[in-house]
């Protein structure tokens, strides 16, 4: 708690290039205020979202928190304070519930009863045991099985099918996690999925409502979500990420790894187009010599277009295998630290033929010079500090929110997550 007495909320995320901390809130305006943040390496303990090295991270993670409580002035109680943590990933997936109820009213109005219970019916999917049920959605709503609509209560139907978006995690990657957490003093944490923070930071109402994919080009990892209606109707993540653009231009133009990883955060293709340039001026060191390679920005183009071109087209065949195509009305948004390659906007709008934009997380102040890198990269741990806010109180300072089961109730959602932090408990 803070000194003031208001909540503040406390973020991790464990990414393939760095695991974050923060702590901030949404202010009265629905500001991020950022209080503290701190950043260090992830040194190949995450690997495309997913922990494979538990005592790295632990160690990291501990030296992370100890810098970031520094900053915040205050007796900081880790056993007092809830905690947030993003997942990601290939282990993260999601499903459609479908629920029914009928309606035996007189006068044949939908109410919040009527709604709540067909959630309740729709969260009844059979899964395996090796998923935890991570983060509920409402989608939309079907009245007498022909009218489709996102704010049932009120009309009149005989029978109300209720469709939520349920967002699953591995469990033993969940577990691995709360083990972390529990180790450094807190008693259970509770997982977001980065790409749903994400929206929370980046996303204007009008893009939550009008049909807008989130797009989150991660350094091992993408993940998306179609948002429409303030509902959630597709997420998921695909396999590969702006690393994988640096290894590929690694290889085909035989130049180290770190040279390309630079080249792409430093947008250096584009300062060297702008500065009128044709080729790349690189120095090879070798038998007392020195010799300098200049190579073809084209060959840098064709590299980046391939690579980005297939990790796109894996979006759009997911979106069209999920019949989703017909929802992205408005734009995609896309963040995280692969938006700022230069082509990737063009090459995904190539692609996908709808507007795309670079998103990064609005109205934030505070304690940004910890920040070490372009906004970008901390979007979704930006956001969700809003949507942590939006969990714990319904409210306009907590920035609005997505339509969340059940019947919009946000306590009875956190509800939820604090009973799962609790099953973790040893």
């Amino acid at each position: 708690m803070a000194s003031s007495g208001q909540t503040i909320i406390t973020g991790i995320e464990f990414g393939t290039d760095k695991i974050c901390v923060i702590h901030g809130r949404p202010d009265q305006n629905g500001n991020i205020e950022v209080l503290s943040f701190a950043s260090l390496p992830s040194r190949n303990s995450v690997v495309k979202g997913t922990i494979i090295d538990q005592n790295a991270v632990l160690n990291i993670l501990k030296s992370v928190l100890d810098e970031s409580e520094k900053g915040l002035g205050w007796k900081f109680s880790r056993t007092e304070q809830q905690v947030y943590f993003l997942v990601n990933g290939m282990h993260v997936s999601s499903r459609f519930g479908e629920g029914t109820v009928l309606n035996y009213n007189e006068d044949k109005k939908i109410t919040a009863s009527h709604v709540q219970n067909a959630i309740e019916n729709a969260k009844n999917l059979a899964v395996s045991t090796d998923l935890v049920n991570i983060q509920v959605y409402d989608s939309s709503f079907l009245l007498d099985g022909t009218k489709r609509t996102f704010n049932p209560i009120g009309s009149l139907a005989e029978k109300l099918t209720a469709y939520i978006h349920i967002v699953f995690a591995d469990k033993k990657r969940i577990d691995m996690v709360q083990t972390i957490l529990r180790e450094l003093g807190f008693e259970a944490g509770y997982p977001i999925f980065a790409p749903l923070a994400d929206a929370y930071g980046v996303l204007t109402q009008d893009e939550r409502n009008q049909g807008t994919l989130l797009f989150d080009y991660g350094a091992g990892v993408c993940s998306y979500v179609l948002l429409y209606r303030e509902g959630v109707l597709l997420s998921g993540s695909i396999p590969t990420g702006a690393n994988n653009v640096a290894n590929d231009l690694s290889v085909a133009l035989e130049l180290p790894y770190e040279y390309c990883q630079r080249f792409l955060r430093e947008s250096r293709l584009k300062a060297l187009r702008d500065e009128g340039k044709n080729y790349v001026e690189y120095k090879v060191s070798g038998g007392g010599q020195e010799k300098i390679r200049r190579i073809p920005l084209d060959s840098f183009e064709k590299v980046m277009d391939l690579r980005q071109r297939e990790t796109f087209t894996l979006l759009k065949k997911e979106l069209e295998r999920a019949n989703m195509l017909s929802y992205l009305r408005n734009s995609i948004v896309m963040t995280g630290g692969g938006s700022m390659i230069d082509s990737a906007p063009a090459i995904m709008m190539n692609v996908m033929n709808v507007p795309v934009r670079c998103g990064e997380t609005m109205n934030v102040t505070g304690a940004l010079s910890a920040f070490r890198s372009p906004m970008p990269c901390y979007s979704a741990i930006l956001g969700l500090v809003k949507h942590a806010a939006a969990l714990e109180e319904d409210s306009p300072s907590a920035g609005g929110g997505l339509r969340r089961t059940v019947v919009h109730a946000t306590d009875q959602f956190l509800d939820g997550l604090k009973s799962l932090g609790k099953a973790f408990k040893i």
